[in-house]
Order: structure tokens, then C-alpha cells, then sequence
């Protein structure tokens, strides 16, 4: 992009999706301003979540507006810079509230919020007027079940702090998750709550076939590969519990399948595995799943 070209909305979007992000947010959603709670109760709360924090600043106070930022730092989550051999601690950022940006939402956005049911997007979303900036900082090198379990940990004290939040959404993984959604366990193991709101399985129905395409947003930003999927005669329902086992899998495990790796079927089947370009944006590279007699396309 040339020196002062302005980006396009879908730039923007694609922009927080397609490669791997140094800070993380999400964006706590309100239909009206709303007041902060005391910054006592605020740092008491911090403290039952993380444990020693520290407010980083000379005036201790939360932020009233949109330019005001709140910094806070987790004493008992360190980094350790290696090359200065110091250890610092991670920190978690608040942004004061704003209006919510609706271009960093499209249709084709909103069709994949599936965390919602239709009336409930019908519901909420017109309301999703005003916003939070919730943000991470100096934590790209903690163990990253660490840094994103802080992460929606932070959303579960967020929405906890705010009771007139509506939802959360996650422009990594353009998901919105509602309030009740992200305050219920969907994982077998609790230290995934993370995906609850960082991973979004999409679909998509390709013209003129009987063809659908998978995929995830939200693993890319946080340095592993997304899935993609491209499949005819299975059951959307069986996709995404598969594609969701294997985000786990590798949010649990790390980045390691390698390509011609192969992962066990829904039907027990071996399929392989390769890196390839995205077929639907943002353009990434993406860990295909090849499934064998059920694989869309020409292979």
C-alpha cells in the first residue's frame, strides 16, 4: 500500500485475520455508554483473576474516553527478554469507549457469526452501538496457553465488571459471541475458553455444485495454521465438530502437522494433510484437510 492510501473497510478487516498478530483484542459491545465501575472494584477483580497486578501510570484511574487507555501490569505473568537476560511483566490494556466501528462487519461477517442463532443476531447486533478496546501487550513470548488463557480470561472479568455488555467481538477471528454464549464452558477442557471467542468456523456453499467449504479464522493471528476443508456428501455438523477437535488439537499441542501428515476422519478414514493458499480470504496459508472419497473439487 502506497504512503498515505487509506484502507479499504475490507483491508481492514483482512487486516486483522491474516497473519500473526504481536497484540491481541477484542471489543466488548454496548447499545449505550455505559459508566466504568470504581477502580478499586476494577483492580480487586484483576487481582482475584491474575493474581499481583499493577497499574502502570502515575493516576491511577480507568478511562472515561475514547483516548484514555488503562495499562496494567501482571506481575505473575513474566516474559523474559533474552537478549537482555530481564524479565518483565505482561500487561493487559483497556481503551475507553467509542462507537463501534460497523464497517469492521460486512454480511458475509455476519452470516458466519455462528456462535449466534438468527434471532439472536436479529436481537443484538442492530443494538452493538458503542465499544471497549481490550488488549494485550509485551506477551508474545508467554507459553501461549498462558497468553490467550489470560486473554479470555480478561473477557470473562470484562463482561463480569459490565452487565449491560451485550457481547463480545473478536475482529481476529470475526466472531461475536453473546454474553450467555461466552459465560458457558464449551470445551471439555476449561483451559480452551480461549476459542470460545478466538476461533470461528466458517462455511460456505459453492455455486452451481453440491459443495461446501470450511474453514477457521483466529489460529493465524496466534502463530498456528487454519484449517480448511473443501468436502461434498458429509454432514455440515460432523465438519465443524471435527474441524473444532482438530483446532483443539493443535491450540493443545502446537503447530505439528506436517505436510502429508495425516489425521483420523470422521469415519475413522486417514486423511492427509498439506499447507496451501486460502480459497477464501483473508489470504493466508491454511493446513488443507483432504477428505478422500468426500473431497470437493478436482482432486
Amino acid at each position: 500500500m502506497k504512503e498515505g492510501q487509506k484502507m479499504t473497510p475490507q483491508q481492514r478487516r483482512d487486516g486483522f485475520a491474516d497473519h500473526w498478530q504481536a497484540v491481541y483484542t477484542f471489543m466488548p459491545l454496548f447499545e449505550e455508554p455505559v459508566e466504568m465501575p470504581s477502580f478499586e472494584v476494577f483492580m480487586d477483580r484483576m487481582g482475584q483473576h491474575f493474581g499481583h497486578v499493577e497499574y502502570m501510570g502515575e493516576n491511577p484511574a480507568l478511562p472515561r474516553k475514547a483516548t484514555d487507555m488503562a495499562g496494567f501490569a501482571l506481575m505473575d505473568h513474566l516474559v523474559t527478554d533474552q537478549e537482555k537476560k530481564q524479565e518483565y511483566p505482561s500487561q493487559l490494556l483497556l481503551f475507553g469507549m467509542s462507537e463501534f466501528d460497523r464497517e469492521l462487519w460486512d454480511a458475509h461477517i455476519i452470516s458466519n457469526f455462528h456462535a449466534c442463532q438468527e434471532e439472536e443476531k436479529e436481537a443484538l447486533l442492530p443494538r452493538c452501538r458503542y465499544a471497549l478496546l481490550a488488549a494485550n501487550m509485551m506477551a508474545a513470548t508467554l507459553p501461549m496457553k498462558e497468553e490467550y488463557g489470560i486473554m479470555a480470561s480478561y473477557a470473562d472479568l470484562l463482561l463480569e465488571l459490565f452487565p449491560d455488555c451485550l457481547g463480545i467481538y473478536w475482529p481476529h477471528s470475526q466472531s461475536f459471541t453473546s454474553r450467555s454464549y461466552y459465560q458457558q464452558p464449551h470445551w471439555y477442557h476449561a483451559e480452551n475458553h480461549f476459542l470460545d471467542g478466538g476461533l470461528n468456523i466458517r462455511m460456505f456453499r459453492i455455486d452451481g455444485t453440491d459443495e461446501l467449504l470450511f474453514d477457521t479464522l483466529g489460529l493465524t493471528v496466534i502463530g498456528l495454521p487454519d484449517l480448511q476443508f473443501h468436502c461434498k456428501n458429509l454432514q455440515p455438523d460432523e465438519v465443524v465438530h471435527f474441524l473444532r477437535n482438530l483446532a483443539a488439537y493443535l491450540y493443545e499441542s502446537g503447530d505439528v502437522i506436517e505436510d502429508g501428515n495425516t489425521v483420523e476422519g470422521i469415519h475413522h478414514e486417514k486423511w492427509v494433510c498439506r499447507r496451501e493458499d486460502a480459497l477464501a480470504g483473508p489470504m493466508r496459508v491454511v493446513l488443507d484437510v483432504n477428505p478422500g472419497i468426500y473431497a470437493g473439487g478436482n482432486r
